[in-house]
């Protein structure tokens, strides 16, 4: 089982599908995407972490950036000083990349989830996608645009993590957000690993768990 990349007519992306998957299964779907400067192959290295039965779609941001020694990575949106226009950009194209996706699958879908790492996260907070979302997945990350762009319906579920030891994002903005979410009414299952700004087996474990219960 290996990834395929594809493009729609917004964002690159890779897809991975069970290999002699059930066409008549019901089969979750995840949408992740990576961080400020990486890309969608390299986030999708956690991808081999995931559960194998279900669908993995990693997405590329759109802007392009150089992030030192001759490597390119890719963007979300500038951060500082904040780009409104490539947000929007980018909050419009990962929308329609999902609707082109999911209107392509041909397997019954019986949950979809959308998630990030650090500024994927970002996004996932304000994502616009306006169909039926069963969870969100916040990794490293927080609400960037306080009730600016933040139009998700209470009853998603949101599985959040961080680590203590994050000093790209410190800890203070991932409660900080905890408790704006909570405040929002949203149910979140909220936790801390002893970890920088990166992704943990026991992250990806706890949250496969989760998605398997929703």
């Amino acid at each position: 089982m290996s990834f395929k990349e594809k493009k729609s007519t917004k964002l690159s992306y890779l897809i991975r599908i069970p290999d002699n998957i059930d066409d008549l299964k019901n089969v979750n779907i995840i949408f992740f995407m990576h961080g400020y400067g990486d890309s969608m192959k390299g986030i999708s290295q956690i991808g081999n972490l995931f559960n194998s039965e279900n669908i993995h779609v990693f997405l590329n941001a759109p802007f392009k950036m150089n992030v030192g020694f001759g490597v390119e990575g890719f963007r979300w949106f500038e951060l500082y000083p904040s780009n409104d226009d490539e947000f929007k950009f980018s909050q419009q194209a990962i929308s329609q990349t999902i609707y082109e996706i999911l209107n392509d699958i041909k397997f019954n879908i019986k949950g979809i989830f959308i998630g990030g790492f650090s500024q994927g996260g970002m996004m996932t907070l304000h994502n616009n996608y306006n169909e039926k979302v069963d969870g969100l997945i916040i990794l490293g990350s927080q609400l960037w645009y306080e009730n600016k762009e933040f139009n998700l319906n209470n009853k998603t579920k949101i599985f959040m993590s961080h680590g203590t030891n994050d000093h790209n994002i410190p800890i203070i903005s991932s409660t900080q957000t905890l408790n704006f979410l909570r405040e929002k009414g949203f149910s979140v299952d909220y936790k801390e690993y002893p970890i920088g700004h990166e992704i943990s087996l026991d992250q990806i474990n706890e949250l496969n768990n989760w998605i398997d219960k929703i």
